[in-house]
């Protein structure tokens, strides 16, 4: 596993609760204060192909939407918020306070998750750029429309039989809304060289830490 350690892993991990904590704490403010519950952020070195199935599975194939944003900076990869669509639409409804009969994503309503996914991974981002005190640059936030497998399979070299040939660092978020049928995931993508770079900034941060 790149030859981290177990406390490698664990500070990586404390890292990640840090971030995500900050993004959970931005959407209980967009949703009048509801409760986010998040779980341990799932933490593993596999193929792009196999975190799609892994998405794919969590999603049970349904129709699946996700705002992408690219970032780079000291480490660089793939951030994403992604949603089964029948419950992107009820988030969506909960923060228009639109009590109207769930159909198709309309327009407004896209703009809306895009939003969503812009505050919620730019404070994911930019958590990770204050314990690193490092800049983290990241593009404009994307809106993505496929099966749950195909969202984290684009971009990805393949082998012939279509697999994909890149390792990742892969971190698996799942939350929801404690009062509501809302569930989602944060899902963070990084190649081998950017998920040393990110292990490296760990451990320096918790040098930093511990020297005070």
């Amino acid at each position: 596993m790149l030859g981290f350690s177990e406390l490698q892993r664990d500070a990586i991990t404390e890292v990640l609760n840090i971030a995500i904590g900050r993004a959970a704490a931005a959407l209980n403010q967009m949703v009048d204060d509801e409760e986010v519950r998040l779980s341990v952020p799932c933490l593993d070195f596999i193929s792009r192909s196999e975190a799609a199935r892994r998405l794919h599975a969590e999603t049970g194939g349904a129709p699946t939407v996700a705002v992408k944003q690219c970032f780079a900076g000291p480490v660089a990869g793939d951030i994403l918020l992604i949603f089964p669509e029948s419950r992107s639409l009820e988030l969506v409804r909960l923060m228009l306070r639109n009590t109207a009969p769930l159909e198709a994503m309309t327009e407004l309503e896209r703009e809306a998750l895009v939003e969503v996914g812009n505050v919620l991974l730019n404070a994911c981002l930019g958590s990770i750029a204050n314990l690193f005190r490092r800049p983290i640059d990241s593009s404009l936030p994307v809106y993505l429309e496929a099966g749950g497998d195909a969202i984290l399979n684009l971009d990805g070299e393949a082998d012939k039989e279509g697999r994909s040939l890149d390792t990742v660092m892969f971190v698996h978020v799942e939350f929801a809304l404690a009062q509501r049928d809302v569930r989602g995931y944060l899902a963070c993508v990084m190649d081998i060289a950017s998920a040393q770079a990110f292990g490296q900034h760990v451990e320096d941060y918790v040098l930093q830490a511990i020297g005070g």
